[in-house]
């Protein structure tokens, strides 16, 4: 099983969302991102076995649940590469956050920071396409939108999935801070 955490801002981003699913829908092209709310990924998924899925769930709640609300300043819409996302300002709170997480997943269960936390970028994606060409023609119909200048980190989710492929992640469980 995998699992994977974020900050939930799908209601403070709806507008680009919404925008985005037009551009797909209309244009019939497929993008995963869609089967959660729009997020903060707190770290890269991370498998676990089966048996210790309950622990670690409880430990990831019980952490969430010692957080309290804080500001997310954004940069804006950007594209890299197939995907278009809206990357956030550098954040001491999300910094720290991704660093308890992995500190406590490795000392509780053993789980090792994936390459990709190692210099993790705090972003909320906007959509994944099939290549650049896409990506970029979505990135155009996006890109004026007005983006939010703050968030607000009130609510984290925790999401799992049986592949860790995208678009096959699940949302089991929302904390409101």
């Amino acid at each position: 099983m995998y699992i994977w955490v974020a900050v939930n801002v799908d209601e403070q981003v709806r507008e680009i969302r919404n925008k985005a699913e037009s551009y797909i829908n209309e244009r019939e092209l497929s993008s995963p991102t869609f089967a959660l709310p729009f997020h903060i990924s707190l770290k890269i998924s991370f498998y676990i076995q089966d048996d210790k899925f309950k622990n670690v769930v409880s430990d990831l709640r019980g952490y969430f649940k010692t957080l309290k609300p804080f500001t997310i300043l954004t940069k804006g819409i950007e594209q890299s590469g197939t995907i278009v996302w809206i990357t956030m300002q550098d954040n001491t709170d999300l910094t720290c956050i991704h660093k308890n997480l992995d500190d406590m997943l490795y000392e509780k269960h053993g789980i090792e920071q994936h390459p990709f936390d190692k210099s993790f970028l705090f972003h909320t994606s906007v959509c994944i396409m099939n290549n650049e060409d896409q990506a970029r023609l979505a990135f155009d119909a996006t890109k004026d939108i007005n983006v939010p200048k703050e968030l607000k980190a009130e609510s984290f989710i925790i999401g799992c999935s049986e592949s860790g492929k995208a678009g096959t992640f699940k949302m089991i469980e929302e904390i409101v801070v």
